[in-house]
C-alpha cells in the first residue's frame, strides 16, 4: 500500500499517549505462528550453566513448573454480593444515560471544536529523522516512510491480524534489520502481545508471543522479553527464531516488591536485566555477543540505592542514588570491577533538580532536567569531562526526546511542549555545543506564571499558572486545578488540545506540584510518601488558597481534577475543605487506600507498600492511612459536585471500591440535607460514568475524546457557562 507522503500526512489523524504499563494474565510460554498455522509450544531448556546457583540471591533461575488451579465454591454471601454489585453497576449505567443527556448539547459543541483542534495540533511531521527511511507508529498500524521515494508503506495492521481495537505500543528492530518485534495492546486490557515480523520481499508476520511487557534484541535472532503476572513482571525469557527455534526461562525475581524490566545499552554491547522496587534496584548484564552465557551481577541490591546502567568503551556509566545526598548522580566504573566500591563520581545534580531523561551518545551524555519549573539541557562531554548547561525557553514545561537516537549521532533531537503549546522540534549539536530551534512555536495568547505557596510546615510549593492574556477580572474566571502527588511522578504538562480550548474560553489552569510527586527531585517524593502523605494534602490546600488570595478565581468558580493516585489528595481535600472548590473531575481515582493496602491478594498491593506503608504490619500506618483515606473520611456536609470516570476492566482501581465510594458520598450529602432541613440549598451532583470494558491506561483516541468532552461539558454546566 503506497501513497505520497504529502497526501498521507494531510489525511492522517491520530493521538499518542503515554502510560506506565504492568500486566495481569499468566499465560504459558508459547510462540504462535501467525496466519493459519497451529500455535507451536516450546519447552523450557536448561540454561545459564551453574553460575546462578546462589540461592541467597532474590532473583534466580528456576525449573519449569506446572500449577493446578483450585476452584473454590461460592457461598451464599458471595453470591449475594455479586448480585448486589451487578445491580449497583446497572443502576449507575442507567443513571449515567439519564444524566449525560442533560449535557448532550454542550458536549456536542465542545466535541466539534476539539476535533478541529486535535486535527490542527496533535500531529506534526516535523520529525527529527527527516533523511532516509523511518518508521511511524500509529495507534492501529505501523508504517514505513521512505522520504527519498516519497511513499508510505503499511508494514503492520492490527486489524489485519485479527486484533480489533488494538494499538501499537513498542517497536524494536533486530541489529541486522531482518526482524521487527512490535507489541500491541487491546483497549479493554493491559495485556500486550508481541508480534515478530520478518522482512523479506514483503513483511511477513511469523510469530506472536502472548503476555509480554518489555523486549529487546540481544542478537539478530535472539529476543529477550519479560512476562507479567498480576500487573507485575517477575520473569525474563528468551526466544530464538532461525536455526534452533526454542524459548527458555532466564531469570525469576522472588521478591514481590520488585518489578523486572530489560533494556539494551545504547552501544548494543550489553542487555541489562533490571529488577527495581520503589527504593532499591539490581542489574544483571547479558553479553549481547554471547547471549546464552551467564549474566553478570553489577551490584547486589542495597536498601535505598537505585541504579541504572549504560556502557561505553569497557566502562559502565551508572545513574544512581548511591552516596549523599540521596539524589541522582552519574558515576562510572570498569566493567571488570563493577561493584559500588569502585564507582567514581562523574557528575552530581543540583539540589531540588528533577532528572527527566538521559540519553547516552558515543562521546556525550545528555541530561534533560527540571529545576524549579524551568527546563535545562546538561550536556556532559565524556572525553573532556566538561559540562554545558543550556536553559530552555521559559514557555516550555515538558520534554519529548527522540525515540532511540543513534549512538554515534552528533545531534540530539527533542521536542518541547506545554499544556497549551503544541510540540516544537529542537536540535542540540553535540560537537558545536549549539542549540537550534528548528521551528518557532505557535503564538498562543497565553500568560504563564510560576508561583510558590507556603505550606503548613513553611515549605514552598511550586504552582504553574496559565491564563488568557486578554482576560480581565481574573477573580471572576473559572479555574481548573490539577494535582497528582504520588510515586515521584510529575504532573503531565504535555500539550492537550482541550487545555488550549479552555484558555481561549477564558479559563485559568493551575498545576500544583505538591510533595509526593517528583518535580523537585527524589527528596520531593520522599517527603510526600509513607508517613508524609498528609503533607501533599496540606500543599494542595495552600496552593488553592494562594491562588484565590492573588485574585485567580474564587471557590465558587474553582474545579479540581486528578486521575489515578491523584484521587487520594483530591478526595481528601473534598472531605477536609470542601468549601475551597465547586466541582471535581476524577478519572479512575484511587479513593480507598486503606482497604486496598489491607488486601494483599490485589495486584500491586505488596509492591506499593513502599509508597503508602503497610497497615498489616504496623498499627501506626493503619491509623495514619485511615486519617486521610478519602473513603474512610466521608462525613455529612456540603460536598462539591463530582464526576468520576471508571472502567469495568480496571485491575488497578477495582470498580467495586468506586461504587462503594460514590454511594457513601451520596448518603453523606442526603444525611446533611435532612439535618439542615433547608429548602433552596444547592444540591451537588455525584456522577459515576462507568465505561464498558476499558482499562486503567490511556484509552483509544475516540474514547479519550468522548471522555474529555463529557468532563468539560460537566464543568461548563456546573459553572453555568454556555458556549457559542
Amino acid at each position: 500500500m503506497h501513497r505520497t507522503v504529502k497526501s498521507f500526512l494531510q489525511t492522517l489523524k491520530f493521538s499518542v499517549g503515554y502510560c506506565r504499563y504492568y500486566f495481569n494474565h499468566n499465560c504459558d510460554l508459547r510462540i504462535a505462528l501467525c496466519s493459519q498455522i497451529k500455535p507451536q509450544e516450546f519447552q523450557f531448556t536448561k540454561c545459564l550453566g551453574n553460575s546462578w546457583n546462589n540461592t541467597d540471591s532474590p532473583g534466580h533461575i528456576v525449573p519449569r513448573r506446572s500449577f493446578s488451579c483450585k476452584v473454590c465454591s461460592l457461598n451464599i454471601m458471595l453470591i449475594a454480593l455479586t448480585y448486589l454489585y451487578q445491580d449497583l453497576l446497572k443502576s449507575e449505567q442507567e443513571n449515567w444515560k439519564v444524566t449525560s443527556a442533560r449535557y448532550m448539547d454542550t458536549a456536542e459543541r465542545i466535541k466539534k471544536k476539539l476535533e478541529v483542534m486535535y486535527n490542527k495540533y496533535t500531529f506534526s511531521m516535523s520529525s527529527p529523522a527527516v533523511s532516509g527511511n523511518f518508521f511511524l507508529k500509529m495507534h492501529y498500524s505501523l508504517v514505513q516512510v521512505r522520504v527519498n521515494e516519497g511513499s508510505v508503506e503499511v508494514l503492520l495492521s492490527t486489524e489485519d491480524l485479527g486484533f480489533h481495537d488494538a494499538i501499537i505500543q513498542r517497536i524494536r528492530i533486530s541489529p541486522d534489520q531482518r526482524y521487527m518485534a512490535t507489541s500491541i495492546k487491546s483497549s479493554n486490557s493491559e495485556e500486550l502481545s508481541c508480534i515478530v515480523t520478518k522482512f523479506e520481499k514483503s513483511p511477513v508476520v511469523e510469530y506472536i508471543i502472548p503476555n509480554v511487557f518489555s523486549f529487546e534484541w540481544a542478537t539478530h535472532d535472539v529476543l529477550f522479553y519479560t512476562s507479567p503476572k498480576n500487573l507485575v513482571c517477575h520473569k525474563v525469557l528468551l526466544a530464538t527464531f532461525t536455526n534452533r527455534k526454542h524459548a527458555e526461562l532466564v531469570y525469576v525475581e522472588q521478591d514481590p516488591r520488585f518489578f523486572v524490566d530489560i533494556y539494551c545499552t545504547k552501544d548494543r554491547r550489553f542487555l541489562t536485566i533490571n529488577s527495581n522496587s520503589k527504593t532499591s534496584s539490581e542489574v544483571w548484564l547479558v553479553d549481547c555477543s554471547n547471549p546464552f552465557n551467564s549474566p553478570i551481577l553489577v551490584q547486589q541490591r542495597t536498601k535505598g540505592v537505585i541504579y541504572h546502567v549504560e556502557h561505553r568503551n569497557d566502562e559502565l556509566y551508572i545513574l544512581t542514588t548511591y552516596g549523599e545526598p540521596a539524589e541522582y548522580k552519574l558515576m562510572k566504573t570498569p566493567v571488570g570491577s563493577c561493584g559500588m566500591e569502585n564507582w567514581q563520581l562523574v557528575y552530581m545534580l543540583k539540589e531540588k533538580t528533577k532528572l527527566i531523561d538521559l540519553e547516552m551518545f558515543r562521546d556525550h551524555c545528555v541530561m534533560f532536567l527540571k529545576h524549579y519549573g524551568h527546563l535545562y539541557l546538561n550536556v556532559i562531554s565524556l572525553v573532556s569531562h566538561s559540562v554545558q548547561s543550556i536553559k530552555l525557553p521559559a514557555w516550555a514545561c515538558a520534554f519529548e526526546s527522540e525515540s532511540h537516537p543513534e549512538y554515534n549521532a552528533s545531534t540530539c533531537y527533542f521536542q518541547l511542549t506545554s499544556p497549551v503549546q503544541p510540540p516544537k522540534c529542537f536540535a542540540y549539536k553535540l560537537v558545536e555545543n549549539h542549540l537550534v530551534e528548528q521551528e518557532a512555536p505557535i503564538t498562543i495568547n497565553c500568560h504563564i506564571v510560576r508561583l510558590e505557596a507556603k505550606s503548613q510546615d513553611e515549605i514552598l510549593v511550586p504552582i504553574t499558572v496559565f491564563y488568557n492574556a486578554n482576560s480581565k477580572e481574573l477573580h471572576r474566571k473559572p479555574l481548573l486545578v490539577h494535582v497528582y502527588g504520588a510515586y515521584g511522578i510529575d504532573l503531565n504538562m504535555s500539550f492537550k488540545a482541550e487545555k488550549l480550548m479552555l484558555i481561549e474560553d477564558g479559563w485559568i489552569l493551575a498545576y500544583c506540584h505538591v510533595r509526593g510527586g517528583g518535580e523537585l527531585g527524589l527528596s520531593w517524593h520522599k517527603d510526600g510518601c509513607m508517613h508524609n502523605k498528609l503533607k501533599g494534602l496540606h500543599d494542595l490546600k495552600a496552593c488553592i488558597m494562594l491562588l484565590h488570595e492573588l485574585g485567580f478565581s474564587q471557590p465558587k468558580y474553582t474545579a479540581l481534577t486528578g486521575s489515578s493516585a491523584g484521587g487520594v489528595l483530591a478526595g481528601a481535600l473534598c472531605n477536609a475543605d470542601p468549601d475551597l472548590i465547586r466541582a471535581v473531575v476524577l478519572q479512575t481515582p484511587f479513593v480507598d487506600v486503606l482497604n486496598t493496602m489491607l488486601d494483599t491478594d490485589l495486584p500491586l498491593t505488596i509492591e506499593e507498600q513502599e509508597e503508602w506503608g503497610n497497615p498489616l504490619a504496623d498499627e501506626k500506618y493503619m491509623e495514619y492511612i485511615k486519617s486521610y483515606c478519602p473513603y474512610h473520611n466521608i462525613k455529612p456536609q456540603v460536598y462539591p459536585s463530582v464526576l468520576i470516570t471508571a472502567y469495568e476492566n480496571d485491575q488497578r482501581i477495582p470498580l467495586r471500591g468506586l461504587l462503594r465510594y460514590v454511594h457513601k458520598l451520596r448518603k453523606a450529602e442526603r444525611d446533611h440535607a435532612r439535618s439542615m432541613n433547608k429548602k433552596g440549598n444547592l444540591i451537588p451532583n455525584i456522577i459515576l460514568n462507568v465505561q464498558a470494558g476499558g482499562s486503567h491506561c490511556t484509552p483509544l483516541w475516540e474514547d479519550s475524546l468522548n471522555e474529555v468532552t463529557s468532563h468539560l461539558a460537566f464543568l461548563y454546566k456546573e459553572f453555568g457557562l454556555e458556549r457559542e
